[in-house]
């Protein structure tokens, strides 16, 4: 079972992710700003994203049809071992030795860079947030900002120690030296790798939209291509897909277009192009068919935006790496319990304080804590400890609950009027501070209704 949540310990960190979280909700209220506007899209994106979960499996038959006529190879991954093999495959084919790679979540879900790397390839993370990470052997904290934890002079001792790389802690110097190492990088690579933001099945497009110019170097330089995409990141048509580039990025950073968007297809030269000479698209499963069949289907339409991550309150005291997973905050709650081969969940749904402001900032309108309440429901988590096993006695039986709210009204009123000093030491003081006790009503509802009609 999953850890509870703990919230971060540490003030500096705790400081940084509030901030984070802070700034990337103005960005989101900035980029949807207009109350007509941003209900356009989301009907707009929304209605995309369910014509195409209405009938997958016909959609990814013609997104196949779509690639392979452009000459590029489809592989259909069931699960993350699968995914693993079919890449792994393709890397040994070329003869490669090196691999870059942009940001891609899904190939942090089937840990593919430990996979690439026993078999004796060098892998090198392209983003700047995921390179950090990686010299740090760490997973990504946040979605938006996989390596907000660190501060400049933690990212200039790594440089040292990893990179040989003796920099300061000046922002720019150190974007210089991972630009450095990188772009020879780039330039041995045999073989590159990217996720998929949005594919467009009609037109076999696949949009990789980043913030960096790294991901079109992962796309573009290395003679072999492979883009790894969950199965649910499709849409019909290239209009779709126009729509959701535009989409996403104002949930997620506020702007209408990122840096950098991509949209890709088969080898570029195989019609006399500059690029690569293979390409193929690893289409993943793993549990998503599953999903889709479920009551909790609705997390399908997930665009990956933060937005629920940004406004949570629970991951604004935690972070991403108490989740335990690749996916944080509540999409990642939801995703990593339904998700195969994933760390046990079985706590996850319960970090939530239901307070419904995932659902409300939602681009997408998907109702997280309806999905995480279902959770709670069908995998309930045993109580632990002595007041939560007194509680769930008492909660199930009606006449102790009366009986206890008869003693408790007497009670609660003598502890309140306790002076605060002469409240037991422990837990119980601290939580006492700053708070009121409640009121304990004098009768319960069905019995003043039993009263005003003459029958109590």
């Amino acid at each position: 079972m999953q850890p509870r949540l703990k919230p971060v310990a540490d003030q500096r960190l705790a400081s940084i992710l509030a901030s984070f979280t802070t700034r990337f909700q103005q960005f989101r209220q900035m980029g949807l700003a207009e109350p007509e506007l941003a209900l356009y899209f989301k009907e707009r994106a929304r209605a995309a994203k369910l014509t195409f979960l209405a009938d997958a499996g016909h959609w990814l038959g013609v997104l196949a049809d779509a690639l392979e006529s452009q000459g590029a190879a489809v592989h259909f991954a069931e699960n993350a071992a699968e995914a693993r093999r079919v890449i792994l495959g393709i890397c040994q084919a070329a003869g490669a030795k090196s691999v870059v790679k942009s940001k891609s979540m899904v190939c942090e879900e089937v840990r593919l860079n430990p996979a690439l790397e026993q078999a004796g390839l060098t892998v090198s993370e392209t983003d700047l947030g995921e390179f950090i990470i990686q010299l740090a052997g760490e997973t990504p904290f946040h979605i938006l900002g996989p390596a907000l934890h660190k501060d400049r002079r933690q990212v200039a001792e790594l440089f040292a120690e990893k990179l040989g790389e003796r920099v300061s802690d000046e922002p720019a110097e150190l974007t210089q030296c991972a630009r450095r190492v990188l772009r020879k990088r780039f330039l041995e690579a045999e073989v590159g790798i990217s996720g998929v933001n949005i594919a467009a099945c009609q037109s076999g497009t696949l949009a990789v939209i980043t913030n960096e110019g790294n991901g079109r170097f992962c796309t573009s330089l290395p003679p072999v291509h492979i883009a790894v995409m969950g199965l649910e990141k499709a849409v019909p048509t290239l209009a779709d897909l126009a729509l959701i580039a535009e989409y996403l990025p104002r949930a997620a950073i506020g702007a209408p277009l990122s840096s950098y968007a991509s949209w890709v297809g088969g080898p570029a030269a195989l019609y006399g192009g500059h690029g690569p000479r293979q390409s193929h698209v690893v289409i993943l499963d793993n549990g998503r068919s599953g999903i889709l069949a479920s009551p909790y289907w609705e997390i399908l339409l997930c665009l990956r935006c933060a937005s629920c991550l940004n406004h949570c309150p629970v991951y604004g005291l935690a972070g991403g790496h108490a989740y335990g997973g690749i996916y944080t905050g509540p999409m990642g709650s939801v995703l990593t319990a339904l998700l195969e081969d994933q760390p046990p969940a079985d706590d996850l749904p319960h970090a939530s304080s239901l307070c419904g402001l995932c659902r409300e900032k939602c681009p997408m309108g998907i109702d997280l804590p309806g999905l995480l309440l279902r959770l709670r429901q069908e995998s309930p988590r045993p109580p632990s400890g002595f007041l939560p096993n007194l509680a769930a006695q008492v909660l199930q039986s009606r006449a102790l609950f009366e009986a206890t709210c008869q003693v408790a009204r007497p009670a609660l009123a003598a502890l309140e009027m306790l002076p605060r000093p002469a409240l037991p030491p422990g837990p119980w003081r601290g939580w006492r501070q700053g708070r009121s006790l409640p009121q304990v009503p004098g009768s319960t509802l069905l019995g003043s209704r039993g009263k005003e009609d003459g029958h109590g």
